[in-house]
């Protein structure tokens, strides 16, 4: 018979073990990173740059977030078939509401961004509707590889394979999200600098997407998982979005640093979905768990045995993912013991800032929206993603600023 120690020490082993496995693919967020940095020297004449990087991160996270969270409980629960061709009703309408979210909000991030400029970085000069352009380039070519291709892909293929989808899916999809968006709004911002008329041609590429989006919207209007989606996610979607306007202003402020130390803004991708990833982890396996009846709808189980070791196996990971990506990405730009330590002390520092609120925000919204009725998959990701790049990028410009100043 297994012991309740040999038991815990199994299950912490294996949450630990497979939290590993999907934070440490944010080490290729430096991937994401370094093809930002590329932009760097850009930074100090172009601050917008810097304001409407964090939402697009952020926008794309809260909705494959959101549709990796319904993907992963559906998976579980049945509603969704683990096959990659013939999948249930539910599944397509959830994929036709999550494309109408991307698309509404990629053109609210370009109006929020444009606004967000002019209060903290009006010395940049760019017009209203080449960001809505730029908004919708960047957010809607990802949106189409994740929800067609990648997300499903990945929870499927886990889930065959015997892995926790709800521990995977997400870290892994907003990776690859990251690194795609990068590289396409880093494209985007060298064909504006040398070559504004061809992004000009490039523009054309937004006449399919309405064209997706208005069949989309005939198609499944009167669907009730697709309204619910719709209603459910816009209205938390749009709140967080203004927030994360604001992580893109208080990113700017740090212009100046990242100019003279490109590195800053190499791992600035990999601490935003390590931390969101940490949140987004803890949230989807605890929604699961409650669609599932395993815990109880209340706040105090989060002093369980089962949740006390899913969040210590998962904090414990964040720390040795975090030294990880640190000293690597520091040794992309600089071979230097101190500049090594330096940046160690950045990354772990914010982690541990964040451990006590994004513990709380992550178990205490998926418990709160499923007591009040509500699907806690259209909430909880959304709101920890946005929330914990806010805190992370505000607790970075605080930890920069005290290193810096030693």
């Amino acid at each position: 018979m297994t012991s309740k120690g040999e038991h815990g020490t199994t299950m912490f082993g294996g949450v630990l073990s497979q939290t590993l496995l999907a934070l440490s693919f944010d080490t290729l967020d430096l991937i994401a990173g370094s093809i930002a940095a590329l932009v760097s020297s850009y930074v100090v004449k172009m601050p917008w740059i810097l304001i409407i990087y964090p939402p697009l991160l952020t926008v794309r996270g809260n909705i494959s977030g959101m549709f990796s969270g319904r993907l992963t409980t559906g998976l579980h629960s049945g509603l969704i078939l683990p096959s990659i061709r013939k999948n249930t009703e539910y599944f397509y309408s959830l994929r036709a509401s999550i494309f109408l979210m991307s698309f509404i909000n990629a053109i609210i991030v370009g109006f929020l961004a444009y606004g967000v400029s002019l209060v903290f970085a009006p010395i940049g000069n760019i017009s209203l509707p080449l960001l809505i352009s730029i908004a919708m380039l960047s957010m809607m070519l990802p949106t189409i590889l994740s929800i067609f291709f990648l997300a499903p892909l990945i929870a499927i293929i886990s889930y065959k394979k015997g892995i926790d989808p709800d521990i995977i899916v997400y870290p892994v999809l907003s990776t690859l999200n990251d690194i795609v968006v990068s590289a396409i709004y880093v494209s985007i911002i060298v064909v504006i600098v040398f070559w504004e008329n061809i992004f000009i041609m490039l523009s054309y590429v937004l006449i399919p997407l309405f064209v997706l989006f208005a069949t989309y919207f005939l198609k499944y209007q009167t669907d009730k998982n697709f309204r619910k989606t719709i209603s459910e996610g816009m209205f938390t979607i749009i709140i967080l979005l203004i927030i994360s306007n604001f992580t893109g202003g208080i990113l700017s402020k740090l212009r100046y640093q990242i100019e003279r130390y490109p590195h800053i803004l190499a791992i600035y991708p990999c601490l935003l979905s390590m931390i969101g990833d940490e949140g987004s982890i803890i949230a989807s396996t605890t929604t699961t768990r409650l669609s599932l009846g395993n815990i109880k709808p209340s706040l105090r189980d989060i002093g369980n045995y089962e949740s006390r070791t899913h969040i210590f196996g998962v904090i414990v990971a964040g720390f040795i993912v975090a030294t990880g990506f640190a000293t690597i990405g520091t040794l992309i730009y600089i071979v230097s013991l101190m500049g090594i330590l330096q940046t160690i002390l950045i990354a772990t520092m914010t982690n541990l800032i964040l451990v006590l609120p994004i513990i709380f925000l992550s178990f205490g919204s998926a418990i709160i929206t499923f007591k009040r009725g509500l699907n806690p998959d259209n909430f909880t990701i959304p709101i920890i993603t946005s929330s914990s790049d806010f805190l992370t990028t505000t607790s970075l410009f605080i930890v920069i600023r005290v290193i810096m100043s030693l």
